[in-house]
């Protein structure tokens, strides 16, 4: 997989409802917005010292991990110890509290193991200098990691289930293959044109790009396909995740990891949470060829793609529209870099990220306002409600699932056009 050069600066790189979609039984007290002490990705000074310190912040997110947990297992144990004794002793957990405790601090520790191995200089968007290896891998001392970010952590986790896992094969068949059925549909992998020097046709690949894409397992699915595919994501915990993955996973399987532990509530069996999972599902390493093109590009939509008019073949996204503080501004990039008869195929609800961030720009249109602008730029050829679910723990008893609108629509002739105001401050 190659690398573009990240371009994350004029924005958060973590998508602020991540957590929303989550079964999770935290709450988010912090602003999304909110610097911590260590002076985070806000406020005034050189954009690239901004950039550098928040690349940090995320690095050292995945190191407090076992520092975050220890706080939480140690509320768990002080609960209940403060069951009274009648009730105590007909709990079975109470009194295995301090096996119970042991067993959990045993997944922590692979999961630290794991999420140790997530940072690396060669995923920020700006020089870290000589000492970068060194710094991404020390966590600092008197360093306090916002709660936005250790909450990412724990998705993170969640979301190589989703991708990389035998687990999440249902998700990915239910969110990803219609997406790729569309395409090998409407837009198979290559494409007849031009002619080599000997007179044969000569055939290129379609290039595929899809925004928002986290861990990377659909533009990976692509490219097993034939196409050319390109990942964008705006999160640097997804960002070294999918990193870790398409890069440096020597084989199938490789990690174990716990991505529940931390998941008390909603278990049918005592012992749920502590459900281990190994990942990758398939070693994309040994899957691709050398030849294979897949790229990720790293950064906010908008800015990445400026200037790519008429580049891209098709747009494949998934739960990814909605993460738009102004959903136009997509739109519009959209049709801009799709080439006529190119198709743009979506799926996803409209939960609307920014929604319920104070001081935040949020454009929240419904279906029946959205699907006339697409409409300026695009033939809807299909579109249809899907339901879906995303990072569901599959032993637990309750499900996150979203009804959202799945469409096909393929490119007119209609330049894009309009202006909107700046999101990003």
């Amino acid at each position: 997989m190659s690398v573009c050069k990240p371009c994350t600066k004029g924005g958060y790189p973590d998508r602020p409802s991540d957590r929303r979609r989550q079964d999770d039984d935290e709450e988010e007290e912090e602003s999304e917005y909110e610097s911590d002490d260590s002076g985070g990705f806000v406020g005034d000074g050189d954009p690239d010292d901004q950039e550098r310190q928040h690349y940090l912040d995320v690095c050292w997110s995945f190191l407090d991990y076992p520092r975050e947990c220890k706080y939480d297992m140690g509320r768990l144990k002080e609960s209940m110890e403060s069951l009274d004794p009648k009730d105590a002793a007909i709990c079975s957990t109470h009194r295995d509290r301090m096996k119970w405790i042991a067993e959990m601090a045993k997944c922590v520790a692979i999961n630290t193991k794991f999420l140790n191995q997530m940072p690396t200089v060669d995923v920020c968007a700006t020089d870290l200098g000589a000492g970068g290896p060194q710094i991404v891998a020390q966590f600092p001392d008197g360093h306090r990691v916002a709660s936005r970010n250790s909450s990412k952590v724990r998705s993170t986790l969640r979301q190589f289930v989703r991708d990389w896992a035998v687990e999440g094969e249902a998700e990915r068949a239910n969110s990803y293959q219609p997406i790729i059925d569309a395409l090998m549909k409407y837009l198979p992998p290559t494409n007849q044109g031009g002619k080599t020097s000997g007179g044969k046709q000569a055939s290129r690949s379609m290039k595929v790009l899809c925004p928002g894409s986290g861990l990377g397992r659909l533009p990976f699915e692509l490219v097993k396909r034939g196409y050319a595919a390109q990942g964008n994501e705006f999160s640097y915990h997804m960002l070294l995740g999918s990193y870790l993955i398409l890069n440096r996973c020597p084989a199938q399987f490789c990690h174990v990891i716990h991505p529940f532990i931390l998941g008390t509530t909603h278990r049918l069996r005592r012992d749920d949470h502590l459900k281990s999972i190994k990942i990758p599902d398939v070693c994309p390493c040994q899957v691709l060829s050398p030849s294979a093109e897949l790229s990720m590009a790293a950064g906010e939509f908008i800015q990445v793609y400026a200037g790519q008019s008429k580049t891209w073949d098709a747009v494949a996204s998934c739960f990814f529209l909605d993460t738009a503080k102004n959903i136009f501004l997509y739109i519009r990039m959209i049709a801009d870099i799709i080439r006529p008869g190119g198709f743009f195929i979506n799926l996803g609800p409209l939960l609307y990220h920014y929604a319920e961030m104070h001081n935040e720009i949020s454009i929240e249109l419904s279906w029946e306002e959205v699907r006339p602008e697409i409409c300026k730029y695009f033939k809807i050829v299909e579109e249809r409600r899907h339901v879906a679910q995303y990072t569901t723990n599959p032993n637990s008893l309750m499900a996150v699932k979203y009804t959202g609108v799945f469409f096909v629509a393929q490119r007119n002739d209609v330049p894009a056009s309009g202006k909107s105001n700046p999101v990003f401050s």
